[in-house]
């Protein structure tokens, strides 16, 4: 189970655009405890600055693109801030800031969200413990405790949204919505990512507009997107072998350690038993990156349908070509090729597929 997201946990890799070159000035108090301050930018990563700690003071200068997203990282947590060319003067034992008003507004934003992670991590702290309590009062406990991280984690998530939501008028939703795009959803995506947002063109974007642009393409009333893996044998294969030749189509994308997807397994295999000699076939498109794991599973799972893979995990070319940002998914293609719904499971999957063939 992983705890809250926050800024430092989250991946950082993006392409960097160029911009105009505007001097930043970051001074600042650090716990007494705290050696160095280091800085970076997202959604980069790497470090590109850092400064040494003094009387529990520290400075950092230089320069970077206007509106750069800055990362002030120490060992008590790390701030997201904005370089709009206003000096930043940062209390890390008081928790204020004083700078530029988008930026105090990102600061006040920012430590809502870190209070509410401080006090839900002790509860991430509690399930982990007690997930090495093999008793069964220990089993009973791990098992409340673990809804209750879910719970935990979907009201950060919550949070976070809100926050956006309420900035769409300034850079602010840009710092978030750059790390965590890939939870959200289509739905709650669209609303917040259109091209009259101030935030919209925004280098740190560029990751979650063209997972925006990847997700359209399994909506449904699209036409599917054709891709080339090979199969269990190591043929190449198209998706096009099978959809848009008359008959409904399930494109379902699982893996062998996928937890959820094995569970749903025996669901799905018992409608393809059912429907498919009224013509109803399965591709399974795999994010395995073991070739040998995925055809043990194929085999213990009873997946007789057609199963190709690109062994590359998440970086499967399906991940773009469908917007795929977690596992079970699927897609059901009617007998042209169109995407007719989505992310069929467990009762759901029979009930559409009735619709389909009355029975």
């Amino acid at each position: 189970m992983k705890k809250i997201l926050t800024i430092a946990a989250m991946a950082l890799c993006c392409l960097h655009a160029t911009a105009q070159a505007t001097a930043y000035k970051i001074t600042g108090t650090v716990p007494e405890d705290v050696k160095k301050v280091y800085l970076g930018v997202l959604p980069k990563g790497e470090t590109i600055d850092s400064a040494a700690v003094t009387g529990g003071k520290f400075e950092l200068d230089g320069t970077l693109p206007l509106n750069e997203i800055m990362i002030v990282a120490t060992s008590k947590g790390v701030i997201p801030l904005f370089n709009d060319g206003a000096p930043v003067s940062l209390n890390i034992v008081s928790n204020t800031l004083e700078g530029s008003e988008l930026n105090k507004k990102l600061y006040a934003c920012d430590r809502q969200l870190a209070e509410f992670g401080e006090e839900a991590n002790k509860t991430f702290v509690e399930y982990e413990a007690a997930l090495n309590d093999t008793t069964a009062a220990g089993r009973t406990k791990a098992k409340e405790l673990r809804a209750e991280c879910e719970r935990l984690q979907n009201e950060y998530l919550s949070r976070q949204l809100n926050i956006i939501k309420a900035n769409t008028d300034n850079l602010i939703p840009a710092v978030y919505l750059s790390q965590t795009f890939y939870v959200y959803g289509y739905e709650a995506l669209k609303d917040v990512i259109t091209e009259s947002a101030p935030y919209y063109n925004h280098p740190a974007m560029a990751r979650a507009k063209a997972f925006m642009a990847a997700y359209e393409k399994r909506l449904p009333g699209k036409m599917f997107t054709d891709m080339t893996m090979n199969d269990t044998e190591g043929k190449p294969r198209r998706l096009s072998e099978w959809c848009g030749k008359g008959n409904y189509v399930l494109v379902d994308f699982w893996a062998s350690w996928c937890g959820p997807c094995r569970q749903e397994m025996p669901n799905v295999v018992a409608n393809y038993a059912k429907y498919h000699e009224k013509g109803f076939e399965i591709v399974g498109v795999s994010f395995d990156n073991n070739a040998e794991a995925w055809k043990n599973a194929i085999k213990s799972l009873n997946l007789n349908w057609p199963n190709i893979s690109d062994l590359k995990g998440w970086r499967s070319a399906a991940a773009a070509a469908y917007g795929i940002s977690s596992i079970p998914a699927n897609v059901l293609l009617d007998g042209s090729g169109k995407i007719v719904a989505v992310d069929l499971r467990g009762n759901a999957l029979g009930a559409k597929l009735k619709e389909v063939y009355g029975f």
